[in-house]
């Protein structure tokens, strides 16, 4: 057993420099440097939310609605979202001193959940990348998002309104009703 542990050793050394080959080092290395800058440092104003969004499809139309639809997500869990997380942690041991053996396992899984009307929000800009990358900056004006949340509360008020009528209504049912089995 102890003569497995330096082949093994060696083995996963020579994985993990394997892996390490060209390719695995900086973002300029991968050849992401044909990217707006607008895309790893999105713009900040304190009158709207930008969010960013990025495909790569064999058809222009799609890989453009794509990186819509993701910027846009990403403005959507900017204003609202709903996290869920588990984190499922295991650690065991067997044996005495030099015998012992651990054995240990960690899970991590997290849902995120978010919808959100994102009425007038707008393409800012669109960027084509040489190997056909769609990159999106999508602006989502505070103000829209303002107006959306008064029409919401104005909708809420009315069918609360609506709601308090139909009871006043019903106990006027009710009232007339004991009355005429009187």
């Amino acid at each position: 057993m102890k003569k497995m542990v330096p082949f093994c050793s060696m083995v996963i050394l020579m994985v993990l420099v394997g892996c390490a080959g060209p390719g695995s080092g900086s973002t300029e290395e991968r050849g992401s440097s044909d990217m707006p800058d607008w895309f790893l440092v999105p713009p900040t104003a304190e009158d709207a939310l930008y969010g960013v969004g990025q495909a790569k499809k064999q058809n222009p139309s799609l890989a453009r609605q794509t990186a819509t639809a993701r910027a846009r997500t990403e403005i959507s869990q900017a204003v609202n979202v709903k996290v869920s997380s588990m984190l499922k942690d295991f650690m065991q041991e067997s044996g005495v001193g030099d015998n012992a053996q651990a054995l240990e396992f960690s899970e991590s899984v997290t849902k995120q959940v978010t919808s959100n009307a994102l009425q007038g929000s707008v393409v800012k800009e669109a960027y084509v990348a040489k190997d056909g990358t769609m990159f999106i900056l999508v602006d989502y004006p505070l103000a829209s998002m303002r107006q959306d949340a008064l029409n919401a509360a104005k909708k809420e008020e009315a069918l609360y309104n609506e709601f308090k009528a139909q009871q006043g209504f019903d106990a006027l049912e009710q009232e007339i009703g004991k009355l005429e089995t009187k």
